[in-house]
């Protein structure tokens, strides 16, 4: 049976504070469910096949992995919603990949357009890379999230949505100021933060950029090879 370390929030200052509120509202879960809900709407030829595939792709992307990550910190499995131990990320994102892949095939039977079913197959294989990496490295999701859906909004919409891009950086400072905050705490009892690093909420600059580069790179192959056909 695994412990989680309980901690308080990090001590408020105008810089963590704006770095949660970021966080929060940029989170993966909300981004993902913005995009999938503003290409079912864009690509649908009517408003049911809008509300039958923006709801079959929000559900499998979004609500059933993020239920499954909320009763495990209710069941105290991790310590957050975020889950900010990268040693307790695998179930969740293992999950996550099952779920969005179900959800894809369950998209291709009801006939979906091309641009949510590149995307579905985007999320597949760069959830995988991120938890092959996770196993070793704490990339950030968050980062990766808000990359994927500006590299797909600037497929999708063309040159003049570049500037979705602006939300990656606004992002990255966040999630390297809550491991910024967590680190100037000092050590929860019992942890060693030289060993346990990646157990903080939060990024170092690099993980977070990894995480854009892995996301672009990923949503880029996909409508290459997917969504050229």
């Amino acid at each position: 049976m695994t412990t989680t370390t309980t901690r308080t929030p990090p001590k408020s200052t105008p810089a963590t504070r704006v770095a949660v509120i970021v966080a929060e509202v940029a989170a993966p879960a909300v981004l993902v469910t913005a995009l999938l809900a503003l290409i079912a709407w864009h690509d649908a030829p009517d408003p049911a096949h809008a509300l039958l595939w923006g709801a079959v792709s929000i559900l499998f992307g979004t609500v059933i992995p993020m239920a499954f990550i909320f009763h495990g910190v209710r069941q105290r499995r991790w310590s957050g919603h975020h889950v900010p131990e990268r040693s307790k990320r695998m179930a969740p994102m293992l999950f996550g990949c099952a779920s969005v892949s179900a959800g894809c095939f369950l998209l291709a039977v009801l006939g979906a357009p091309r641009n949510l079913v590149t995307v579905y197959a985007a999320i597949i294989v760069e959830a995988l890379i991120l938890t092959v990496i996770t196993k070793f490295w704490k990339i950030s999701g968050h980062v990766a999230a808000a990359a994927s859906c500006a590299t797909v909004v600037l497929f999708v919409f063309g040159p003049a949505f570049v500037f979705g891009w602006l939300l990656v950086p606004v992002v990255a400072w966040a999630r390297v100021q809550a491991r910024t905050a967590r680190l100037a705490e000092g050590p929860a009892e019992g942890q060693d933060l030289a060993a346990d690093h990646d157990e903080l909420d939060g990024h170092t600059p690099a993980q977070a950029v990894a995480g854009a580069v892995v996301a672009a790179v990923t949503v880029t192959a996909a409508y290459l090879l997917v969504g050229a056909r």
